[in-house]
């Protein structure tokens, strides 16, 4: 792992975002099995919806940093979130 920390003042996101492998291996991990439960889940999950809503930034903020992978696991939550949301509708 680099130990170099990247420029917090860069001006280029690219510098300051940039990943190896294996930080990318485990936060597309993370990302899985986030929608591996919400995909199993019947009914909307969380007791406090402000937990949801810190749920889905975590996500959104994560998915960013995969690119085009991240962008597609993004739209798979999406669908996920809006699923589960209309069972709360439904109570």
């Amino acid at each position: 792992m680099d130990n170099r920390q990247a420029d917090l003042f860069a001006q280029d996101d690219a510098e300051r975002n940039k990943l190896s492998d294996a930080e990318r291996q485990v936060i597309e991990k993370r990302l899985l099995e986030t929608l591996e439960r919400l995909e199993a889940a019947p009914v909307f999950c969380w007791k406090n919806p402000l937990d949801a809503v810190h749920e889905e930034n975590r996500f959104e903020r994560y998915s960013k940093m995969l690119g085009d992978t991240g962008t597609a696991l993004w739209a798979r939550f999406d669908r996920e979130m809006d699923r589960l949301y209309a069972t709360q509708e439904e109570d």
